[in-house]
């Protein structure tokens, strides 16, 4: 599960929505993969690659190609993953909000 790997750096609420993120993937999925992408990025990883969306974010998530793609990009019309990751990350007080086809970001409020 190196795929998923949790930066050190991220904050108290970053790190939790990443746990949370790979616990419910690890619940419903018997071996889940990131499609050898790096699933999960900093705020400031992220601000500093130049992409366009995710700014302010405490997570940034790529789904590009691996299984998390169901819980996050609503093109894969898979909305009973997508609703079982936002009630996960509500508990926290975070929600997702997807970037692109390839990747989301996790928000406070």
């Amino acid at each position: 599960m190196e795929d998923f790997n949790i930066p050190t750096e991220l904050c108290a609420n970053g790190k939790k929505a990443a746990e949370s993120i790979v616990a419910l993937l690890t619940e419903e999925l018997s071996s889940p993969s990131g499609g050898g992408c790096k699933a999960f990025y900093t705020p400031e990883e992220w601000r500093d690659s130049g992409e366009e969306y995710g700014h302010g974010a405490v997570l940034i998530v790529v789904h590009d190609g691996g299984h998390m793609a169901r819980y996050f990009n609503l093109s894969y019309e898979q909305y009973a993953c997508v609703d079982r990751m936002g009630t996960r990350l509500r508990t926290l007080g975070l929600y997702a909000e997807q970037c692109t086809g390839w990747y989301s970001a996790v928000y406070a409020g």
